[in-house]
């Protein structure tokens, strides 16, 4: 399966009156890079529900992205009720089975919380996407390398992780090494030159 990359920004936030927040977060408009041209948010969710994969980036301490992020997940959910898997940065790997028994009903939100580690702003900015998967029965997968791990990688170097038992180093990436002349890193290149920043 090779995934699509879609060019995309959103444009035309909207502003909220002094501590309010919408209800309903949808930006008036979308920006399509590749096409050179601006769509409404509805179009840009129905092409999104047919793609392999999605990637959307942000910024960790914008409500704003996490709203549109929600949104997004909306709308592909409004078309797509099937084949979604949800992945979260803000969840360690090692934490994936207390997720994998929370998002079944096996174990309490409350407990689900105190052992997971997430982020501070999880009640704010990600608590909607997991219980929108978790009504949905979509897989989220926690996709971040465990602190520990990435302390050891920063203290040591990658040759850190070879005095580790394979359970523990099988928390981190499979690969290190960032290929830079394949077809991804190519379509990955083609798409980041539009983008703003």
């Amino acid at each position: 399966m090779k995934p699509h990359l879609l060019g995309l920004f959103l444009l035309g936030w909207a502003i909220p009156l002094a501590g309010q927040t919408p209800p309903d977060y949808v930006p008036h408009r979308v920006y399509d890079s590749k096409e050179k041209s601006f769509i409404d948010f509805e179009s840009m969710t129905a092409r999104l529900a047919t793609l392999d994969l999605v990637f959307v980036g942000e910024e960790h301490d914008d409500p704003a992205t996490h709203r549109m992020e929600l949104a997004l997940l909306q709308g592909i959910a409004r078309r797509r009720d099937s084949g979604v898997v949800v992945s979260l940065e803000m969840f360690e790997r090692d934490v994936q089975p207390l997720l994998d028994q929370y998002l079944s009903g096996q174990v309490a939100e409350s407990l689900f919380l105190s052992a997971s580690r997430p982020w501070p702003r999880y009640s704010t900015d990600y608590r909607g996407l997991v219980e929108l998967a978790r009504a949905k029965r979509w897989p989220v997968i926690a996709a971040n390398v465990p602190r520990r791990l990435a302390s050891l990688v920063g203290r040591g170097g990658l040759v850190a992780l070879d005095t580790l038992d394979p359970a523990t180093k099988g928390l981190g990436a499979s690969q290190s090494r960032c290929p830079l002349d394949d077809d991804y890193a190519e379509s990955f290149r083609a798409v980041m030159k539009d983008m703003p920043s």
